[in-house]
Parts: C-alpha cells; sequence; structure tokens
C-alpha cells in the first residue's frame, strides 16, 4: 500500500515537474499541448500509443497547417524526421481563405454639401455599416467669409460590399484623390487559432490533471498553469476578435470638401487647359469682387464703430486745442494787463512828481 501511495506521490511530482518546464519553454504552443497529450499516453501504454494520441489531437483541432507537418510529426514519433520541420508560409493558405484588412482613402468634392451627408448617412445604414468617427466644419464668420464647409467621416462597412459603397460616393460627389490599402493579415491569423487550439487541450488536459491531483502542492501547481493558460486563452480570443471585426467591415475615410464649382479629373489637351485655366482666371476675378463687396457690408458695424471711436478721439484732441488756445489767450491777456498797468502807474507817479 505504501510503496502505490510513494508511485502516485511520485506521479504526480513528475507531473508538477513537467507544468513547471512547460511553463518555462512555452507551453502555450502546438508543440507544448502535444507534450501534455503525451504525458497521458505514457500512462496508457507506451512512445506508440503517446504518438497516436498527439495525432488523433492535432487533427482533431486542426493544429497542423499542412499535410507535410503531420508527416513531419508522425515521422518524429517513429525516429525518422528529418532535420527541418515545415513552416508555416504564405504557399500554404488558398487564395479564397486569406484574411484581408482593406481601408480606402476618399478626397471628394460636392456643391451640395448638406445633401451629400444626409445621402451617406442613408446609404450607410442601408449596406450596414456604421459610422465610427465623425467632424464636421460648418463654418464661422470669425474665421473669414471665404470659408467653406468640410467633413472627415470614418466609416465602416461590410468588406463584401467595399466596393458597391465607393462607386455609390463616386456617383454622388466628385472624387479627386482615392488611396486603397490591403494588409494581409493570413498568417497571423492562422497562428493564433493554433495557439488557440492549442491552448484548448491544455486546459482540458490541466482539468484532468487537476481531478487526479491529492496533494496540495500539485494542485497548486496546476491550478497556477491553468490561470495562465485561460488569460492567454483570453487574450488570444480577444485578438481574434479583433481581427475579425478589422477583417469583416472594411474602413473608408471620407474628406468632404463644399466647393462653388468641381475639379476636372480627366486629362486635358494643352488647349484646354489654357481654356479652362483663362475662365478659372475670370472666375476667380468675379468671386475677388463679390467676395470684397460681401466683405465691406459684413465689416460695416466694425466701421461704424471705428467712425465713432475716430469720431469721439477728434472730438477730444479739438476741445484739448481749445482749451490750450483759450489759456494762452487768457495768459497773454493777464500779461497785457500787467503790463498796462504797470505803465499806468508809472505815469502816474512821473505826474506827482
Amino acid at each position: 500500500m505504501k510503496k502505490r501511495m510513494c508511485k502516485k506521490r511520485t506521479g504526480l511530482c513528475l507531473t508538477s515537474l513537467l507544468l513547471a518546464a512547460a511553463l518555462f519553454t512555452g507551453c502555450g504552443s502546438s508543440g507544448g499541448s502535444k507534450s501534455m497529450s503525451s504525458e497521458m499516453a505514457y500512462d496508457a501504454g507506451g512512445t506508440d500509443n503517446a504518438a497516436a494520441v498527439d495525432n488523433a489531437a492535432a487533427e482533431e483541432y486542426g493544429l497542423y497547417d499542412s499535410a507535410a507537418e503531420m508527416e513531419y510529426e508522425t515521422a518524429a514519433a517513429a525516429g525518422e524526421a528529418p532535420q527541418e520541420m515545415p513552416e508555416i508560409s504564405e504557399e500554404n493558405v488558398h487564395t479564397e481563405e486569406r484574411k484581408l484588412i482593406k481601408t480606402v482613402d476618399l478626397y471628394a468634392e460636392t456643391e451640395n454639401y448638406d445633401a451629400l451627408l444626409v445621402n451617406l448617412e442613408a446609404q450607410i445604414a442601408e449596406f450596414g455599416g456604421y459610422i465610427e468617427y465623425q467632424y464636421q466644419y460648418n463654418g464661422s464668420s470669425y474665421s473669414g467669409y471665404n470659408e467653406t464647409r468640410n467633413a472627415n467621416l470614418s466609416v465602416r462597412i461590410p468588406a463584401k460590399r467595399l466596393d458597391e459603397f465607393v462607386r455609390r460616393v463616386g456617383e454622388q460627389s466628385n472624387i479627386t484623390n482615392k488611396e486603397e490599402r490591403v494588409e494581409d493579415v493570413t498568417l497571423r491569423y492562422v497562428d493564433l487559432e493554433s495557439r488557440k487550439k492549442a491552448l484548448v487541450i491544455e486546459q482540458d488536459r490541466l482539468l484532468d490533471l487537476l481531478e487526479q491531483a491529492e496533494s496540495v502542492e500539485d494542485i497548486i501547481a496546476i491550478e497556477q498553469r491553468l490561470s495562465e493558460v485561460r488569460y492567454e486563452l483570453e487574450n488570444m480570443e480577444s485578438q481574434l476578435r479583433t481581427l475579425n471585426n478589422q477583417i469583416d467591415y472594411s474602413t473608408i475615410n471620407i474628406s468632404i470638401q463644399e466647393v462653388r464649382r468641381l475639379t476636372p479629373v480627366e486629362e486635358k489637351s494643352a488647349w484646354d487647359k489654357m481654356r479652362n485655366g483663362f475662365i478659372e482666371s475670370i472666375y476667380r476675378i468675379g468671386d475677388d469682387i463679390e467676395d470684397g463687396f460681401i466683405g465691406f457690408v459684413t465689416n460695416i458695424p466694425y466701421l461704424l464703430v471705428w467712425v465713432v471711436i475716430i469720431g469721439i478721439a477728434f472730438g477730444i484732441v479739438r476741445l484739448i486745442i481749445r482749451r490750450r488756445k483759450r489759456r494762452k489767450a487768457a495768459r497773454e491777456q493777464q500779461w497785457q494787463d500787467t503790463q498796462q498797468k504797470q505803465e499806468e502807474t508809472i505815469k502816474k507817479e512821473e505826474e506827482k512828481k
């Protein structure tokens, strides 16, 4: 009986050592999970059984990214593995299975600003998308009378309807610039899925070991590793959700500018360019005259205020000058009176003599 207990404790201690080794060697990968499966198989009946469990579990959860990798693992169990194992590459991923994140930047002009915004909001809802970010500048009298309205939108549209939505925007506005970016995250996505499946296998194995554990030390070690596996699993699921959202919903950044005349985007001949340039110059002269008149009318209140201020200042200055003249005249008159009195006094003294 004591020998059996010692064997059990020895086995549990060995399990704890294996868990600690898995912790330091990155047991979150597929190799670590398959080692845990092999440990169960060794308990059941030897090396061949362990290899069978490894391949069965890996095939069930899709851990092998290609048939060559599965053959490598099978040969490794028999001791006949080649020197290098096949790695995940773009050649092993089919074109239709690629995970692509698409982003489109549009710079649009419109002569009917309000109608375009209303139509865009309606079409975004129709396409099953949503507005992630929106900024609108509706003009301000303090920034200049020549300012026009503009808006910036960041829209998320289902990837399958991206081209259709861009075409709709082009039909309702004048697109002057268009930029498309595609990020291929297939390898990253496949790697995350494989690691997630490996962690699920390891989590199930740890739960089984936790039910079989008897000593407190083994329970603590297993629960510690189990919490780490669950944390890594939640992190990978969060990354996969983020990637799925970016893949399923493409991003369209739309910059809308209200203009009086649309910019021609088609190529023109030299004569057409000169003619358009001459016509544009005439339009600009007319716009400058119109803007000057509008500026004069809109600034009339300021002009009136300045006229009043200048009038008050002119009146104050004129009043000061008048006062100075009066004071000067009064001093001169006083001096003359003093001189006259002195002369009269001198005359009286002479007459007395």
